[in-house]
């Protein structure tokens, strides 16, 4: 099933609003009901399964920056594909994959693409950023 610009988008928004509001059944029901995969590329990670990916991947995020936002700058679409280039602003504030709390600000640029699957949901999601700048910026 070929999803059309809008259904794409409004995956993508509903995902971004579930990961800001730190919504874990809600961030789930944006993926594929069969083995998603979020990978962030510049730390090497790569998570398997709804529950997986929140428990690890989300879980790290919001404890280490509980009050980060994220603002889609700019949606590039494909055929049975998305990427956007994200703004995150927040503070970091807990500990993030093992790097103890910095209180120091972020703002961030990041580039996210997702690969939808035949029902309409997210099969992979690929995160793309410079890890030394997002290091730098925490304070390590």
């Amino acid at each position: 099933m070929a999803l059309s610009r809008e259904q794409m988008r409004e995956v993508i928004i509903e995902h971004v609003e579930a990961e800001t509001d730190h919504d874990d059944e809600r961030v789930i029901a944006t993926y594929a009901r069969e083995n998603p995969v979020f990978e962030d590329v510049a730390s090497g990670v790569r998570y398997e399964g709804g529950d997986d990916i929140v428990s690890e991947n989300y879980r790290h995020l919001w404890d280490g920056f509980p009050g980060l936002k994220r603002e889609i700058q700019r949606w590039t679409f494909g055929d049975d594909a998305v990427v956007i280039e994200l703004r995150l602003t927040g503070k970091h504030e807990g500990t993030f994959r093992g790097v103890a709390a910095t209180g120091r600000d972020l703002e961030f640029r990041i580039i996210a693409h997702f690969q939808f699957d035949d029902e309409g949901r997210i099969a992979q999601e690929t995160a793309y950023y410079d890890r030394l700048t997002f290091m730098k910026a925490i304070g390590r």
